[in-house]
């Protein structure tokens, strides 16, 4: 353990339990302490890190601490869950749980299921009897998941932890959920620990007259939400912990009823992956409505993925969603709102519904001081005349200390089929303002005869609005560790404009153009660049420098030299050391509607859209910010024919030659796609495959795939 905590004096248990943080190449731990508070206490918080600074989150709770012979010393008179940061970073946090119940052995069960600790419980515990409790005392573990169906009268309480960590993925179909409440009336679930979910953390379906609250939820794993409401009615979920690896609070409807009345609120949220706050997918039933979120704090959301979205595609009559008083601090990239009506692999109606009034209000978004990457841009989307989104509010949107008076200010993306939109505001802060910028090519790209491109790229900003706007924004580029950043300080009066340039030489490849602005204040805009790869038949390669490949951590362990000659493909190790080598191939095809044209490792981290062919144009797509979701949950992968794939060792110096055929390439193609993943020791252990043209899973998608152009010499 890293931390110890004192509790005016005295010695508190720290537990850990597992979390996977971004970049998501190891499962890590967190710790926490959880006790019960008896007026005004004292915590000193010694840790085995020197700690040089500390915040504690939520920033809304205004915890007084202060930092004295290395040490910690925070104040608390109230319940609160609390993560105490140390050095400005997340990654080494102690989670503070101070609760004002105390949890006893119910008295008024008629039957009654102990969970001692020391005892050994595993397996999965079912309750089929009404009037049940079951109780975890405080140090119990229940290795393994509960499940009750058809209840009246169910509890589940006390401080001990459901936990399935000793349940591996493949052991998912008899150990998935932790908690799975099917059909039950009269539910409270209250105060337990809920650890390593092999799927869903706790399920309420097709269940009426629920509370669940003071419940702290951790995940590590694909599938780990927190809780989900589905197709229940008359739920309140209330003062909640989750830190997990999927969506955080969900609304579903596995056709089970409808949802209706259902609650969230007075909680904390920490997402290492997906959503914090979702109604959707999977809405089949014919009503889901009066739904509240209300005074949340999202502490952290590091992905990228919307911060309260909407998604459906089933049949259902969405009404009457609230969002009011939410908080969101360290979330870089985020939306903070997503409505879409759209077609998906959960989708299982054979027609779709709508969505209709939606109020977004008191939402306060902070950020972080040291975080430049922008927020993606909101956005509301119908599917068609018939399935349609119909009056939606945004009221009182704060976005870094200013009130967002209009559509332009929140940055909104307004798609087709979709009326009453209405952004207003009572706050007397400054209002938000936002720079117009352009992003073009000053310089086009041409090919040198080193094989690479070499063009510029300018920024204009330009200051519409009637105040003076200071501050950095940045040129990147994506992938990332490709070029180099420019960046440009501005201070502009009321019709200012400067503009800055990023002059880059390029390998062929993908590349996206776009802007980081830590004051949130200049309009979202990006360049696509596709370089195509030429290989001249019989031509010399040595008059090539070799392509270097890079990746996400700036490793540089590989290089290749790419030629053709005779039908084949060649390839040239420049490394001085053998290396495994496998090849990607196949042959171009038509792009399609909706179909995925560019991703970078940087996408699943929240630091650049994805982005989609949608008509003769280019959009951001937020929603597609892993591998799974563009080839699986949304069907975004190119639709090439196949991909080929070639396992080669190549020498050190050496150099493979691959007859054009044995990859799949068409006899007097011209033309085919290509990508190359190396296989050094050193990237040994990543998430992502380390390739040249920085596919991140290149045995399934072709979007990142080499358009390479064989041209015959005379």
């Amino acid at each position: 353990m890293n931390y110890k905590v004192l509790k005016n004096g005295e010695l508190l248990d720290t537990h850990s339990c597992r979390i996977f943080p971004k970049p998501y190449n190891s499962v890590s731990v967190m710790e926490y302490v959880m006790f019960r508070l008896e007026g005004r206490t004292e915590l000193v918080i010694e840790s085995d890190i020197k700690i040089d600074s500390a915040v504690i989150r939520p920033l809304s709770a205004g915890i007084p601490f202060e930092l004295r012979d290395g040490k910690i010393y925070v104040y608390l008179d109230r319940p609160a869950k609390l993560s105490v940061e140390i050095n400005g970073s997340s990654d080494n946090n102690i989670m503070i749980f101070a609760h004002e119940e105390e949890y006893c052995v119910p008295d008024d069960a008629e039957h009654l299921i102990m969970i001692k600790k020391g005892h050994r419980y595993t397996g999965t515990l079912t309750v089929e009897k009404d009037n049940t409790a079951v109780y975890l005392e405080e140090g119990a573990v229940l290795h393994g998941n509960i499940r009750a169906e058809g209840c009246n009268g169910l509890r589940v309480c006390g401080t001990g932890r459901i936990c399935m960590e000793r349940y591996t993925y493949e052991m998912r179909k008899d150990y998935a959920r932790s908690l799975d409440v099917i059909g039950c009336r009269n539910v409270v679930i209250d105060g337990i620990v809920i650890d390593d979910s092999n799927d869903w953390s706790l399920r309420i379906n097709g269940c009426d007259d629920v509370l669940i609250k003071n419940v702290k939820i951790f995940g590590c794993r694909g599938n780990s939400d927190g809780i989900d409401v589905c197709g229940s009615r008359n739920v309140t979920v209330s003062d909640i912990f989750t830190r997990v690896w999927d969506d955080s609070f969900v609304v579903k409807a596995l056709g089970t009823g409808n949802a209706e009345n259902i609650t969230f609120r007075n909680s904390v949220l920490w997402n290492d992956f997906a959503r914090p706050m979702e109604v959707g997918v999977e809405l089949r039933a014919d009503k889901v409505r009066n739904i509240k979120f209300e005074n949340i704090d999202v502490i952290h959301s590091s992905t990228g993925y919307p911060i309260m979205g909407i998604h459906h595609g089933d049949h259902a009559e969405v009404s009457d969603i609230v969002f009011n008083d939410i908080r969101i601090e360290d979330t870089p990239g985020a939306q903070l709102f997503d409505i879409r009506i759209a077609d998906s692999v959960w989708n299982r109606d054979d027609r779709m519904g709508n969505i209709r009034d939606i109020t977004f209000s008191n939402i306060k978004y902070t950020g972080t001081e040291n975080n430049d990457v922008m927020l993606s841009d909101p956005r509301i989307e119908g599917f068609d005349r018939e399935h349609d989104v119909r009056n939606i509010n945004f009221h009182n949107i704060e976005i870094k200390g200013r009130s967002v008076r209009d559509a332009a200010g929140l940055g909104l993306s307004v798609y087709e089929h979709v009326s009453g939109v209405s952004v207003t505001s009572g706050s007397e802060l400054p209002e938000a303002a936002r720079l117009s910028c352009e992003i073009k090519e000053t310089e086009s790209f041409s090919l040198g005869e080193n094989g690479r491109y070499r063009g510029k790229v300018a920024v204009r900003l330009m200051n519409g609005t009637d105040r003076r706007l200071s501050g950095t924004a940045i040129l990147a580029v994506s992938p990332k560790n490709t070029a180099p950043d420019a960046e440009c300080a501005y201070d502009l009066m009321p019709g200012g404009n400067t503009e800055f340039e990023l002059e880059a030489e390029l390998q062929p490849g993908k590349y996206i153009f776009y802007i980081k602005n830590a004051n949130n204040e200049t309009e979202n805009k990006f360049l696509y660049k596709k370089l195509d790869m030429l290989l001249y038949e019989g031509q010399e390669m040595k008059t090539r420098e070799p392509y270097e490949m890079v990746n996400y951590y700036n490793d540089r362990c590989a290089s290749v030299r790419l030629g053709a000659d005779g039908g084949r493909l060649i390839i040239e190790n420049s490394a001085e050391k053998a290396m495994e080598f496998v090849l990607y191939t196949a042959m171009p095809a038509k792009p399609r509607e909706g179909e995925i044209v560019f991703s970078a490792e940087e996408t699943d981290f929240g630091e650049v859209c994805a982005f989609v062919k949608k008509g003769e144009r280019l959009v951001p797509a937020p929603q597609l910010r892993c591998p799974a979701e563009i080839t699986y949950v949304f069907k975004n992968e190119p639709k090439v024919k196949e991909i080929i794939k070639t396992d080669i060792r190549i020498e050190g110096g050496g150099t493979a030659k691959l007859p054009f055929a044995q990859l799949g390439i068409d006899e007097g193609a011209g033309g085919f796609l290509l990508e190359i993943e190396a296989r050094p020791e050193e990237t040994a252990g990543l998430r992502y495959p380390y390739t040249l043209f920085h596919s991140t899973m290149p045995e399934k998608t072709a979007h990142m795939f080499c358009n390479i152009i064989t041209v015959k010499t005379s």
